[in-house]
């Protein structure tokens, strides 16, 4: 069993138009709703895996029950901190002609000390029932990056591996607790990469890996561009590669990554395994404007066809 933490869940208004531009008025060809956070999308992409998972977080009013009922209907377990407030939404309008995102996200809601408290204990509680822990996404007010440390060193204490990708602004104090897995967001504006020349990247992205490595971590991994992801594994370390001109759109697709790097680990599969099943869950996430990865047949029909490139 999976527990996957979203600290700052929302529903997710997917709008899908053509040829979008500012002050328009636009009908929808399609538009979708779906639970979301990171946390929650790993779950409900395991799932899809076929991998059991229990989501935990904090929710609130009337969009609590449709995000409780969404993964219900997904086959995913939840033990949630009830809130005051409603619950956010955040926005994605895909533009198909141009095959451009573009995204708004509310701030989220302000967590009393009393509800972080009641997570914590619950957090504890359900240590027991699980084998791995993901983590991450954006933190809501009331909750600071110091939450960090406590969960991954509970996990630690009980031998469970942490999986975290947190926001690149919480990354240097997540990386000072080692956690098992690692994803970088080497995307990132205060990281200075969108102008780095590819191997100059790749050698950034080793020295930090190799850095994290002798503190614990075993896995490190990020995205170089949108169809290529490093990976580093204590033992070795591959560049994947899917096909450019398929990795159409890129809503989730990071959470999708993570959701088949865990379910190959699950699996016990071997390294090579794992960075294949990562990398074909990314790709086959981003074939279709859906959100999610469609199931894992189709999943498995681009895994073979991922390009691994070991690095020296």
């Amino acid at each position: 069993m999976i527990l996957t933490v979203t600290f700052n869940p929302a529903v997710d208004l997917d709008f899908i138009i053509n040829d979008l531009r500012p002050g328009g008025r636009y009908r929808a060809n399609v538009s979708r709703r779906s639970p979301g956070g990171a946390g929650i999308n790993i779950s409900i992409i395991l799932s899809r895996l076929g991998q059991a998972s229990i989501a935990t977080g904090f929710l609130a009013g009337f969009n609590a029950s449709y995000i409780l009922d969404s993964l219900r209907r997904e086959k995913v377990s939840s033990h949630f901190i009830h809130t005051k407030g409603e619950t956010r939404i955040n926005v994605c309008i895909t533009d198909v002609e141009k095959n451009v995102e573009t995204r708004l996200h509310e701030v989220g809601l302000e967590i009393p000390r009393h509800d972080k408290a009641a997570f914590l204990r619950n957090y504890e509680r359900t240590l027991g029932r699980v084998e791995r822990i993901s983590m991450g996404g954006s933190l809501p007010p009331g909750i600071d990056n110091s939450i960090y440390a406590p969960l991954i060193r509970n996990a630690k204490n009980n031998s469970i591996p942490t999986i975290l990708h947190p926001n690149s602004e919480d990354l240097d104090v997540v990386l000072e607790e080692a956690p098992s897995v690692v994803k970088l967001d080497y995307q990132a504006p205060r990281l200075e990469m969108s102008q780095t020349a590819p191997q100059d990247k790749i050698d950034l992205f080793m020295a930090r890996a190799e850095a994290l490595h002798r503190k614990g971590t075993e896995w490190v991994l990020a995205s170089l561009s949108r169809e290529k992801v490093i990976f580093s594994f204590s033992k070795g370390a591959w560049i994947a590669e899917s096909q450019s001109s398929e990795m159409l759109y890129i809503y989730a697709v990071e959470d999708a990554l993570l959701a088949g790097m865990i379910a190959a680990m699950a699996e016990r599969a071997s390294p090579e395994e794992v960075v294949q099943l990562a990398m074909a869950c990314n790709w086959e996430c981003a074939t279709h404007p859906e959100k999610f990865p469609r199931d894992r047949a189709c999943v498995e029909e681009l895994r073979h066809r991922v390009l691994l490139t070991k690095v020296d």
